[in-house]
């Protein structure tokens, strides 16, 4: 709509730099063209009695017109005499009068041609010399109203497309975040991470541990980036074996070895203008390394068998759970791929530095499986709530999703019991607080009797507050407060605790 206003509003201002010209000179038709810097005039704004619908978007090819060329190159108006080789200037649209009068003066601005002020009238001799000094004069003026208004509709359609861009970050935040459920403060610091990078088009590494969920963060930098439109392509580097990996990723000429029966596109290709997400790129094979360097730093490539540069523009998303630092020093990877991806590196925090957010990704994940089977009765019981929080995780965020699927089967009544959190790995029972990886949990408290009318989930909640309460000495502010042990914010921890019935005494 803004766009539009301004486009009203060009068109106003042209038709009143008319108007008071024909107070000043007696004209029947006057027309500003606007030149597009190809040999070519459109018209912009006509008036007069001569004016009609078919001046609308009409064009002069400077190339058809060697009279009016001449006269742009000569930079002066110019008044056209019946004696002369002219062609009526809209001979095509509008039949005049032989003996009619035309008046021509080009636009410019610092000697830069930005367009023609044409002047007729079906009289002869209605232009004087004093006259066309005037228009030639006045033809300064309008070429700065020209400019001006051109960089007004420009700045009106680049703000039309940054709120557009604006308005589908926003709707699409809780979109895709919605995927990437969770409260703790390391968590919260990746979500401003990635809305922080997904605008720009620099690769981001993404680090962590297996489980952490780090191809639908690279999905949620995609969904957030301007690339949104266009295709997220993901490849499995530890899944290439060296001899189809360039292939793979590059694609292959037809004939190019044995078995190559048609031409091939590679993922970087399919990715053109989105993103390529290459999942542990730690495990790609060595030799394919610098053909990636290659094609990273100069954005081309050749398919195998092939001699012509394929160019493309690619977004990179790489992720890994090795120490890809390490694997440098061992001279398992390159050092200058590994400062080429990692130009904003990203490290995922493991389950167990989440311990906040176990609860919060359980009830996800059984309200998705809710919603997929039309299960409307399917609850945690506290006993297994209680098991879910105080496991370690060591699988992260994918054990606890695949735990939860398997117990929402084996809970053929509705109520997933403790019994069904099952296949739980040998070890450490118990989550580390956050900030405090490798330390038990906190000592129990006695529940209060207050919660018997709390939901399974908001018991459990409420139960693991008081325990950080009880661990912190009743402090909520602090480094050493509950807040920073349940790694929430303060002012979070309170608005929680008021909802659960649960004081600072307790």
């Amino acid at each position: 709509m803004q766009g539009n206003t301004i486009l009203m509003n060009s068109d106003r201002v042209l038709e009143t730099i008319l108007q008071a010209l024909g107070e000043l000179v007696e004209y029947e038709l006057a027309v500003i063209l606007r030149y597009d810097g190809k040999e070519r005039l459109q018209v912009r704004k006509a008036m007069g009695p001569l004016a009609n619908r078919t001046f609308q978007n009409y064009q002069i090819h400077l190339d058809d017109r060697p009279d009016l060329a001449a006269v742009l190159q000569r930079k002066r108006a110019h008044l056209f005499s019946p004696e002369e080789n002219h062609v009526d200037t809209y001979a095509d649209i509008l039949d005049l009068p032989d003996q009619h009068s035309c008046l021509v003066s080009p636009l410019l601005l610092e000697d830069e041609l930005v367009g023609l002020l044409t002047l007729d009238h079906r009289s002869c001799n209605r232009f004087s010399p004093a006259i066309l000094r005037f228009v030639e004069t006045l033809s300064k003026l309008m070429s700065l109203a020209l400019i001006q208004l051109d960089v007004s509709q420009d700045l009106a359609e680049q703000n039309s497309r940054l709120l557009q861009e604006r308005n589908h970050l926003l709707a699409a935040e809780s979109d895709v975040f919605s995927h990437l459920a969770g409260e703790s403060s390391a968590w919260l610091r990746v979500l401003d991470a990635i809305k922080l990078v997904a605008g720009t088009s620099v690769p981001v590494l993404l680090q962590g541990e297996t489980g952490t969920g780090k191809e639908e963060v690279a999905r949620a930098i995609h969904r957030l980036s301007g690339r949104f439109r266009h295709p997220f392509v993901p490849v499995n580097c530890s899944a290439l074996t060296p001899t189809l990996a360039e292939s793979e990723l590059f694609g292959h000429e037809k004939g190019a070895f044995t078995g190559a029966l048609a031409l091939k596109k590679g993922r970087f290709e399919l990715a053109h203008q989105g993103t390529l997400f290459l999942d542990e790129i730690g495990d790609l094979p060595l030799e394919l390394q610098p053909k990636l360097l290659r094609a990273l730093q100069e954005g081309s490539f050749e398919r195998v068998g092939g001699e012509r540069p394929v160019q493309v523009d690619v977004r990179i998303v790489a992720a890994t759970h090795v120490d890809l630092e390490k694997a440098v020093a061992e001279g398992k990877f390159r050092e200058d791929l590994y400062y080429r991806l990692a130009v904003f590196p990203l490290e995922l925090p493991p389950l167990r530095a989440r311990a906040a957010d176990v609860l919060v990704l359980a009830e996800y994940f059984l309200r998705k499986i809710r919603e997929r089977n039309g299960k409307p009765v399917l609850v945690f019981s506290p006993e297994a709530l209680e098991k879910i929080q105080h496991y370690s995780w060591p699988g992260n965020v994918r054990e606890l999703k695949n735990v939860i699927e398997r117990a929402s089967i084996l809970a053929v009544d509705g109520i997933i019991r403790a019994e069904h959190i099952t296949a739980l790995r040998a070890g450490p029972c118990c989550a580390a607080e956050e900030g405090s990886a490798g330390k038990p949990a906190a000592s129990s408290t006695p529940a209060n009797p207050g919660t018997g009318n709390l939901a399974p989930l908001e018991h459990a909640m409420a139960d693991h507050i008081r325990k950080a309460l009880a661990a912190s000495g009743g402090k909520i502010y602090g480094p050493d407060g509950a807040a920073a042990r349940l790694g929430l914010k303060p002012s979070t921890l309170q608005s929680r605790m008021k909802k659960l019935g649960i004081s600072k005494g307790e």
